[in-house]
């Protein structure tokens, strides 16, 4: 049936128009290929690899003696607890995969360095992270996690360790985000990042999910379109109308869609399959104003033209999911992190964001919600950074996978492609927004999310009065030195 200085000043007026605002859609609201899927972890005390298989990045841990020292890591406990990767960096629990690699990645460091690695996690409506990691001289605790728009304000009052000052972490290795670091980072600084360590960095990752009976009683091979290079957005757009008609019960109470999605995730997300973002960066590191961009806006004007919404596009919230499950949509745009809700959901595949045409590239636009830190309070870097190295690295080769296996559920057997998707188009591909809605905000004073679902195209008229504004923002964020 159809249906804290003059910057900090000027940063956190922007940035605090947030508040607390959540990655995607969440159960407690009811959250270029090489065509093979990665053997499993292989792992010693000495060194880590893929498999066991040649790599030319592998992790050695050191012979380090920390005279048990302890690690203490103070983090938010985000909104998000019933999916699996809260808590952040430890656990007591072994009762799934996740928590066990943790747990097991956790003993083996404090076994050969000589330490002990603790986590307490703290719910920061009243401001307790932050008032206890810069309570002056004390030095409590080593590392935290918060919101990326908290430790961005936080940085530009020099309250943060440049990473790249903290010795042995190399952040040049494959088990620290680059692309991240490279899209957070201030005036060529690094206060916040992730790695491989923090799987909840993974479950922000935005992807296409579709029901995969429905595909192949279409006959349509997505996987396929995929690796040759025909997934694209024109493609998604002729598939959707179909979709939805062949989806269809004209008996069935609910209405059906061909594309499922929230506006506040679906303009950046499409944005970003341009490789267009809020924060736009020179070549020397300095943000320029987006918002006098015409690829931005040319940008904006399509995906207005093509998503508004129709009987066959629907906007909503936290229900898309449990229609998705119920056959309501073909398509549902959302983050890797619902997953944890369709594990015993047997329907469906993955899908990178499309491409925004043929001759561009892949690009899977993540929230970046929780970003590690180290406060300036820190009187053992050197021994943090050995620990903190050791936990990205053990857990690029062994957390990963086990994360990819527990995520997709039943899938992850009997639909290898889904693997592939996560391994070789969607994790390597991560794009992240230092102006979205959870870095600098710039967003946040543009309607898009109104204006994309009623398919708008006078965008300029959105961007121009909040222009100045805008450049406010950059002008003070460029003047930052670290």
């Amino acid at each position: 049936m159809k249906k804290a200085s003059k910057i900090t000043a000027a940063l956190l007026a922007v940035v605090m128009i947030l508040g607390v605002l959540f990655a995607c859609s969440t159960p407690g609201d009811k959250p270029q290929g090489s065509g093979t899927v990665k053997p499993g972890p292989a792992v010693s005390g000495d060194e880590t690899t893929n498999g066991g298989t040649p790599s030319d990045e592998k992790y050695v841990l050191p012979n380090e003696d920390l005279g048990g020292t302890e690690i203490k890591i103070f983090s938010i406990m985000g909104p998000v607890t019933t999916w699996l990767t809260f808590p952040f960096f430890t656990t007591e629990d072994s009762s799934t995969k996740i928590s066990a690699a943790v747990y097991n990645r956790n003993a083996l460091i404090e076994e050969r360095l000589k330490c002990q690695i603790t986590e307490e996690n703290a719910d920061n409506t009243n401001g307790e992270l932050w008032n206890t990691l810069l309570a002056g001289d004390e030095d409590e605790y080593q590392v935290g996690v918060d919101y990326s728009w908290a430790s961005l304000s936080r940085a530009t009052e020099n309250y943060l360790v440049d990473f790249e000052n903290i010795t042995p972490v190399h952040l040049d290795k494959p088990w620290w985000d680059s692309n991240l670091n490279e899209a957070f980072s201030l005036n060529g600084h690094v206060f916040i990042t992730s790695g491989s360590a923090m799987v909840s960095s993974w479950d922000e990752i935005f992807v296409t999910y579709f029901n995969s009976k429905a595909a192949a009683d279409m006959n349509l091979n997505l996987y396929e379109e995929v690796k040759n290079g025909g997934w694209t957005f024109e493609r998604m757009m002729q598939i959707i109308p179909l979709a939805d008609t062949a989806i269809d019960d004209p008996g069935a109470e609910n209405d059906h869609y061909g594309f499922a999605t929230q506006a506040f995730y679906a303009v950046p997300s499409f944005m970003g399959t341009n490789n267009v973002t809020y924060a736009v960066k020179n070549s020397s590191g300095k943000l320029e104003n987006f918002s006098t961009s015409e690829k931005f806006i040319n940008t904006v004007i399509r995906i207005s033209e093509n998503l508004k919404k129709s009987d066959a596009i629907y906007y909503g919230d936290a229900e898309i999911d449990q229609m998705f499950m119920n056959g309501e949509t073909f398509f549902l745009h959302n983050c890797i992190g619902v997953m944890t809700n369709m594990r015993d959901f047997e329907d469906y595949g993955v899908l990178p964001m499309p491409k925004w045409d043929e001759d561009g590239e892949y690009h899977s636009y993540s929230g970046a919600q929780y970003l590690l830190f180290v406060p300036y309070t820190n009187k053992i870097l050197e021994k943090t950074g050995i620990v903190l190295e050791a936990m990205m690295g053990i857990s690029e080769y062994t957390l990963k996978d086990v994360y990819i296996e527990e995520m997709l559920g039943q899938i992850y057997s009997r639909t290898p492609e889904a693997s592939e998707m996560l391994y070789d188009y969607i994790l390597p591909n991560t794009l992240y927004d230092m102006g979205g809605r959870q870095g600098l905000s710039f967003n946040n004073l543009i309607p898009l999310v109104q204006a994309v679902p009623l398919g708008m195209t006078d965008i300029k008229s959105l961007v121009d009065p909040v222009a100045d504004t805008i450049q406010l923002t950059i002008d003070n964020v460029n003047d930052f030195n670290g």
